[in-house]
């Protein structure tokens, strides 16, 4: 009988002890293993989803956008300077580039105010626009726009509105841009490199500068005083280095054969603004 007793006993000590097994790995398994499996799950879940992600610079750029269109531009500026500056993996990024890029060109070539362009009178002592565009840092074509003046013709009294383009010209080959950064080094716009023909073996320099500025009309040079300039074919060349010739910018051949040597490509309209605001000894730097 005591016998049967111990029998019995160990039975339910061991039920008892199996159960508690069970419990505690069912406890195990709701408090640590399945939420662990549950996370790594939803972790896998958020690495491979297609689903649009966050993208605040969006946001950004459509406020920007509704300030244009309220005509306050300064606000809307601002707003893309913001973009540019912190949201770098926007996919608005490039878009607030090029409508930054195209207000500071407008404002630039424009008779409203903004900082650092100032009115200027002439006096008698001024000979023409040549000794004042070399004075005040800028260049006749940009005389000629920025006043809608159809010659070099200046009288004493006349009010002339001027900027110092104090640029610096930036390339980056690999993603075939040419930048323009004004004196503050901030962004000012982008252009479009459409192709490169650097002969082979040439490697760009580092830090440069523009040290000619050719215009022809036919096979005949002309300065950028000429009446015939806003005609003229035209590029910007920088300094040769030793036996190696400078970096020409300029637009596409006309045809085969015509390539330029060590020429970067840009269209015609972009050189026409280049060759406008783009001073001799402005820097150029070819970055990575």
């Amino acid at each position: 009988m005591a016998q049967a007793q111990l029998k019995i006993f160990a039975a339910v000590v061991a039920l008892t002890i199996l159960s508690g097994t069970v419990i505690g790995a069912l406890y195990a398994w709701q408090k640590i293993f399945k939420p662990e499996i549950e996370n790594k799950k939803v972790l896998k879940e958020l690495l491979t989803t297609t689903a649009a992600k966050s993208d605040p610079g969006k946001a950004v750029f459509a406020e920007a956008m509704d300030l244009t269109r309220a005509n306050q531009l300064e606000e809307a500026k601002e707003k893309l300077k913001q973009l540019i500056r912190v949201y770098r993996d926007s996919d608005a990024f490039s878009n607030a580039r090029r409508v930054l890029g195209e207000m500071n060109m407008d404002r630039l070539f424009s008779r409203s105010p903004m900082p650092g362009k100032l009115e200027f009178t002439v006096s008698a002592k001024d000979a023409g626009l040549d000794p004042i565009a070399n004075k005040n840092r800028t260049t006749i074509p940009f005389l000629r726009r920025i006043n809608n003046l159809g010659g070099n013709v200046i009288h004493p009294g006349d009010r002339l509105i001027l900027y110092p383009l104090d640029f610096t010209i930036e390339v980056r080959l690999n993603t075939q841009t040419l930048t323009l950064v004004n004196s503050q080094g901030e962004f000012f716009k982008d252009y479009k490199i459409l192709q490169v023909n650097l002969a082979q073996g040439t490697r760009a320099p580092a830090s440069t500068y523009i040290s000619s500025k050719p215009a022809y009309v036919g096979e005949k040079a002309v300065r950028d005083s000429d009446p015939r300039y806003p005609m003229a074919r035209k590029w910007l060349q920088t300094a040769a280095s030793g036996t190696k010739p400078g970096i020409i910018f300029c637009t596409p051949p006309k045809k085969k054969g015509d390539e330029a040597p060590n020429g970067i490509y840009l269209e015609e309209s972009d050189i026409e603004e280049l060759c406008t605001v783009i001073r001799l000894r402005s820097p150029v730097k070819f970055l990575k």
